[in-house]
């Protein structure tokens, strides 16, 4: 019997933006409340754009009202500590082609953002449901 490897969420140290691999969700799931972590999946089926698209996000987060739906306040909510206040986050991303090429803008704000929660030993996971995108997939333990 193979015991299949589990996300390896617990390494903040490797916390970041990946592609979402098919059919993990369900274990990315549990380890994530394992962790008692926090759990957002958005995929957007109405955004027809990157603003619509960041506004909904946004709103899965609970940003402030005042998030003006761009890169760079997606990036001070992500960071600030006030707005997402646990040790660890889970986001689960999809429905990227409103962004088109600007999805190459929230992979960087995603990783900037991981890089600042590490910094405060903190872990925001970024995982993409988008198989064709040039991302690694979540690491296993």
């Amino acid at each position: 019997m193979s015991t299949a490897r589990q996300p390896a969420l617990e390494d903040k140290t490797l916390s970041g933006p990946y592609r979402l691999p098919p059919g993990s969700e369900s274990d990315i799931t549990a380890a994530a409340h394992a962790l008692g972590w926090s759990l957002i999946s958005y995929r957007p089926e109405s955004a027809t754009d990157a603003r619509t698209w960041l506004a909904g996000l946004g709103q899965a987060l609970g940003f402030p009202e005042h998030f003006g739906a761009n890169f760079d306040a997606l990036y001070d909510c992500l960071t600030d500590p006030g707005v997402l206040n646990s040790q660890g986050q889970v986001l689960i991303l999809g429905n990227l082609s409103p962004l088109g090429d600007e999805v190459d803008i929230l992979i960087a704000v995603l990783q900037a953002a991981s890089d600042e929660w590490r910094d405060q030993d903190r872990a925001l996971w970024a995982l993409l449901d988008a198989p064709r995108l040039d991302l690694d997939p979540l690491p296993r333990a």
